[in-house]
């Protein structure tokens, strides 16, 4: 609604823009508390100091990780190491819920149980954000500009094979987390070319993988697991794929390995096309409207987009027999 409103030209005061940004980014900003407790919980640590953890991670004292990647904020600059925060992160939660589990159990080993209340979870803490912060933080800043620097190479390789990869293993990038860093990337396009093709070959990615958990989702026998694969499916039509991508198609890799190949089969169809949008930030359906100003470009989106979701809902349907095995045990 936000990004039909701004592209009709709506005029938006600050103060509605902020309530627009409450109730779209809240539960993405603030996604490694999410994360971080379920993982604790999980893994058989406390979820309370997961939860800790996690609202450290996403602190307003670390600067902005989209805000950081966009520009518009610096990172902090500690013993050499640039920090920020962990906004919509993934996997960096879940190796805190992990970390928290076994660094818990092994200072209760020691820590004297008169102690244990205050000792056991501030140590916990402690370690633990330090690890994330100084050592994964460092590992993942790498990993960030390898993809950044992957993705300019990969979609400038001939014959649309770049644009096949892109549009199928953009997903893969959304799983780590790293997708926020894309924006540098859309930014970069737009201000050389004044075009954006990652934002076609990102809607093909994710239609490919639409495609293939609604097919999914049908092979469930039990209905209630079959409404909340389709539950977990719809918000993709919106651009927002974790629910898809960890609820029902990473349980199985056939299921994601032919939302892949609807993906790359989408990219080529991008490729065919020549297609590119003049404008970024959203996909899928709310994407039809970088494109109102030339109908072709919006019938050639629109086809991308199905044919991308009938190979990644064909790929599943020949291998049904033995998804079905997998997803019903």
């Amino acid at each position: 609604i936000r990004g039909l409103l701004v592209e009709l030209g709506v005029p938006i005061s600050a103060d509605w823009y902020a309530m627009f940004e409450m109730l779209t980014d809240t539960a993405f900003a603030f996604l490694p508390v999410l994360i971080a407790y379920s993982a604790t919980k999980k893994f058989g640590g406390n979820p309370i100091i997961g939860i800790v953890v996690g609202l450290m991670m996403v602190s307003p004292q670390l600067p902005n990780a989209w805000s950081v990647a966009s520009g518009d904020a610096s990172p902090l600059h500690l013993f050499g190491l640039s920090i920020s925060g962990y906004q919509g992160s993934i996997f960096p939660a879940i190796i805190v819920g992990w970390l928290v589990s076994k660094l818990e159990h092994w200072f209760r080993k020691f820590v004297p149980q008169m102690m244990d209340l205050i000792v056991t979870p501030f140590l916990t803490i402690v370690v633990t954000l330090t690890l994330v912060l100084f050592a994964l933080g460092p590992i993942l800043q790498v990993a960030e500009k390898a993809v950044i620097n992957s993705i300019v190479y990969v979609v400038q390789a001939p014959f649309g094979i770049g644009y096949m990869l892109y549009g199928g293993l953009q997903q893969l990038i959304v799983i780590t987390g790293l997708h926020h860093s894309l924006s540098i990337v859309e930014l970069g396009l737009l201000n050389t070319t004044g075009e954006n093709v990652l934002q076609v070959l990102g809607t093909a990615s994710m239609a490919g993988q639409f495609g293939a958990a609604i097919a999914a989702a049908f092979l469930y026998r039990d209905q209630v697991k079959r409404s909340n694969a389709i539950s977990a499916a719809i918000p993709t039509l919106f651009g927002i794929t974790e629910p898809l991508l960890f609820g029902v198609n990473l349980r199985s890799m056939r299921i994601f390995v032919s939302g892949v190949i609807g993906g790359a089969v989408g990219g080529f169809m991008t490729y065919v096309f020549q297609l590119a949008a003049t404008g970024m930030g959203i996909t899928f359906i709310p994407g039809l409207l970088l494109y109102t100003g030339d109908l072709t470009a919006m019938l050639k989106y629109v086809a991308v987009i199905i044919v991308a979701f009938v190979v990644g809902f064909v790929c599943v349907q020949v291998q049904r027999g033995r998804i079905i095995k997998e997803i019903n045990q």
